[in-house]
Parts: structure tokens; sequence; C-alpha cells
């Protein structure tokens, strides 16, 4: 069986190199996975909406479908956004209609958002819970103290380089972790107030790999974006924290290998 391409859609402040250890260790499986290169990261002047990010997924997943290749598409965070934007039409059976082979065969959200079409970033994340209004405090309190997110002369995001590294990448190894704070690019405001227009979990086969330390987009708020796909999602749950693909690389390569029909 010829094995799908596994696409990879970076978070929000994030690049391709981030995911490295993720795509080593699928090619030791015999994967080929590539990270796409988001033009809003450091986009300048910012970009307004997350457009831009889902045409460049859907350009890299139409190189592997044009050539007959199937894919598997994982993202990260706030690229689950894009995901579900760039695959409109490329599940399997619309691809099938139209007599053309390669089609996107899973969606597969790792800490990612998954949100309902109309649905914003900010308005999924916006507390509901006393847990979540909890979280929301203690952000709000590192914020205050260390500075957080500091806002550029252009209008965009740039983290706090001495905290990040604890909210996005607990659980990795210190000097992971250190490599990938450095990496981090800036981020606009815009995209995250942008509504979505499709929710394609309705409609391709999805995983939702849920993450129970993440410190960044807390569980209660993953478990409701699966709730809201009313059956949606094959779930899958790990004690990871925001980037699984970097703590625990070979966890997220057996969900994907799951994803493509294995049984591992």
């Amino acid at each position: 069986m010829t094995k799908p391409a596994i696409v990879i859609i970076p978070g929000a402040w994030h690049r391709p190199k981030h995911y490295q250890h993720l795509i080593d260790s699928l090619a030791k499986v015999n994967y080929e996975a590539v990270g796409v290169t988001m033009p809003s990261v450091d986009s300048s002047p910012p970009h307004t909406s997350w457009d831009q990010d889902a045409q460049a997924v859907r350009r890299v997943i139409l190189e592997y479908l044009d050539a007959g290749k199937d894919v598997i598409a994982i993202a990260h965070s706030f690229g689950g956004i894009a995901m579900s934007e760039a695959a409109k039409g490329l599940g399997k059976q619309d691809r099938e209609k139209q007599g053309l082979k390669g089609a996107v065969l899973r969606l597969v959200y790792m800490t990612a958002m998954a949100l309902p079409k109309g649905q914003t970033h900010v308005g999924q994340i916006k507390p509901v819970t006393p847990e979540e209004e909890e979280v929301e405090r203690q952000r709000q309190e590192l914020q205050a103290k260390y500075g957080g997110i500091q806002i550029a002369e252009d209008g965009s995001m740039v983290l706090d380089k001495d905290i990040i590294g604890q909210v996005f990448y607990s659980g990795c190894d210190p000097k992971d972790a250190q490599e990938a704070v450095d990496m981090l690019g800036s981020f606009p405001t815009g995209p995250l107030s942008v509504p979505a227009t499709y929710s394609a979990f309705k409609e391709i086969p999805s995983t939702y790999i849920v993450c129970k330390n993440d410190r960044a987009l807390p569980v209660s708020i993953q478990k409701r974006m699966i709730a809201q796909g009313e059956g949606a999602f094959h779930v899958e749950e790990c004690d990871e924290g925001h980037s699984p693909f970097m703590s625990n690389p070979g966890y997220v390569v057996d969900c994907l290998r799951r994803a493509a029909g294995e049984y591992v």
C-alpha cells in the first residue's frame, strides 16, 4: 500500500523547522512529511486574515494530490483553522466525483483549533467554566508580571521569550525548548477574529489529539471543540503539553499511522 504524504500545518508564531523531530520520526517509518511555511508569520504589514495561510496550505496539499498521491494533514494549534479552510473539496468523495486521483484522507487536529462555521479563535477560547476562568486569571497574572505578549510597532504580536517556553514547550527537552523559543516569529492579531467559513471535519474523516497538560489551549476548550463536532472526531488522548510533536514525536507518529489505516 502506498503511504500518504503528511502535510504539517504550523501554529501561530511557528515555522516548519519547529516540527523537524516529527518529520524525522515519520521518515523512519517511511512517511514523507513536509511543513507549510505560513505567510502570516512575520508578515509586515501584519495580515488581517488567515486566508493567505489557508491558500499556502492548499497549494502544498494540491501538489501531492495533483501527482496522484493521498494526503493526511495535521495541524497544530491555530493552524487548525487554515487546515480546515484549505481542505474544502479535497476529501475522497469530492475528488472521486470529479474523477480525480489523490485526496485528503484524514485531518488531524493536534491540540488545534477545530472551529464550527462562523466561530472565531477569540470566540472559541473565551472562558466559560470556572476552570477556564482560573486559567485565564493565571495567564493575566503572568502577563502583568512578565509582559507576556508584546505588540510591535506594526501591530503584530511578539511573544516574551523568557516565559513562553513554559507555556508552549512544557515537557520538552530544555535544549529543544530553547531552540524552539528562539525560532518563534511574530504573528498578527487580525486572523484571531476572522470567522471560520467551513468545518472540514464534518465532511472529511478527522482525528483530534487531546493534550491533557496543555498550558496554551486548556483541555476543556479542546474537549468543547470535540463536542461541537457532534461525533465527527476520532479522539486520541495523551498527557503531553502544547507541543507533543517535540515532547513525544513517537506518539504523534503512531496517531498518524493509525490515521493512515495502520494497526499500531
